[in-house]
């Protein structure tokens, strides 16, 4: 029997599989049609992250009419998929969470990067995603980096949608911060929703396996993808030249040598993009690396060489901080909790507390302003430090706390 890696997080979107889930070493988990309604189930397959199907049970689901959310992704129009796709919430007859709404997105955009050979219309495609993007984090940036890094960092399924939404925000934030012109921000957003889409789904496939790149078609593949993600762009009538230059210098490090204002604005949009793409990588979960703390991430992504950080890495710090939300924090306190928004300094967050002075889960997180000595941030901490899933709903409500008059 052939078994292949699944996400656990990806499965538990779903009541109930249509097929068994095995361990690495072939022992059935669950069989096929068992629900997860039961919450020690649902807990044994988030500590162990990945599942495994048999191939072929799995692959004659994958073309089964039983996918209906599959099927309806297939040969409709985009904007009517973002007016028209089903949801849990519109199912319980009240509006989408903005949890629920990303979510929509990640899908349709990773069922729009896996067909661009396929799909006549697909540019106008990615043009209405990142409409939608721009829109749901116009005015609620902190509550999407939130989501995209959190949820980056606690599991594995569509880690390319997740990957390229963050760059998206991020690279945008700080081009912003570079006070670069909204034509080239626009410029660069796309490129970051587009710039691995040549190995979309390897990445993904790469993403479950412990090891890293085993055959040489897939290092050639990897080593490719930006020159033939430019290409793909220009075939499909792309114009814009800092969103094919930045495609294209992605993954050029030799530009890191050379002053940023030295360089042609493809150029700097490719660097930026390159900076950014890493920072983001470093904070989210795959099977051979855990996520690292936000410090770890910024010790890495944004000092240079004298331990101070370099004009990108300062740019990125005055963009999203120096701990973003969605990462998780130890304060002065000794309380442990979870970054709300970004503050007025770089080190200074809102941050929710979620443990107390002694460790004990909290009944209700509690705002902290670590603007205030007495709850300073002390240090970063990994996912997976604070042993509390962060209560969404109420989360949502210390965010209109913090917005009312």
């Amino acid at each position: 029997m052939k078994l292949l890696p699944l996400s656990a997080d990806q499965l538990l979107a779903h009541s109930s599989l249509p097929f068994s889930v095995y361990t690495q070493d072939g022992v059935k988990l669950l069989s096929a049609h068992a629900t997860l309604d039961d919450p020690l189930v649902r807990d044994q397959l988030r500590r162990l992250h990945t599942v495994y199907a048999c191939r072929s049970e799995y692959e004659g689901w994958l073309h089964s009419p039983d996918r209906e959310w599959e099927s309806l992704l297939h040969g409709q129009a985009l904007p009517s998929l973002l007016a028209h796709a089903p949801s849990r919430a519109a199912q319980r007859n009240r509006p989408a969470t903005l949890e629920e709404e990303w979510e929509q997105v990640i899908v349709l955009l990773d069922h729009v990067m896996q067909h661009p050979d396929t799909d006549h219309a697909w540019l106008a495609h990615v043009l209405e995603i990142h409409a939608r993007v721009r829109a749901l984090s116009a005015h609620r940036l902190d509550e999407a980096l939130f989501h995209l890094l959190f949820t980056g960092s606690s599991r594995y399924s569509f880690y390319s949608s997740r990957q390229a939404l963050r760059c998206m925000l991020i690279a945008g934030e700080a081009a912003r911060a570079l006070e670069w012109e909204e034509a080239r921000v626009a410029q660069l957003e796309k490129a970051a929703l587009t710039m691995n889409v040549t190995v979309w789904r390897l990445q993904d496939q790469l993403t479950q396996y412990p090891g890293g790149i085993e055959s040489a078609e897939d290092r050639a593949r990897i080593e490719h993808h930006p020159a033939d993600g430019a290409r793909l762009l220009m075939d499909h009538g792309v114009t814009e030249t800092v969103w094919l230059e930045a495609v294209w210098l992605h993954h050029d490090a030799g530009l890191a040598a050379r002053p940023l204002a030295s360089l042609a604005p493809g150029q700097q949009a490719g660097l930026l993009l390159h900076r950014v793409d890493s920072y983001s990588a470093m904070l989210s979960r795959r099977a051979r690396s855990q996520p690292l703390s936000a410090l770890q991430v910024a010790q890495q992504a944004c000092l240079g060489p004298d331990g101070l950080p370099d004009p990108l890495g300062s740019v990125l710090l005055k963009a999203i901080g120096l701990y973003p939300p969605g990462t998780f924090v130890a304060l002065a306190s000794n309380e442990s909790g979870v970054v709300l928004e970004r503050g007025e300094h770089a080190n200074t967050p809102v941050v929710a507390a979620l443990t107390n002075r002694d460790g004990m889960v909290m009944s209700e997180p509690r705002l902290r302003y670590t603007s205030h000595k007495e709850s300073a941030v002390r240090t970063a901490l990994p996912y997976g430090k604070v042993l509390v899933d962060p209560p969404l709903d109420k989360l949502r409500a210390l965010r209109t706390f913090l917005h009312s008059p």
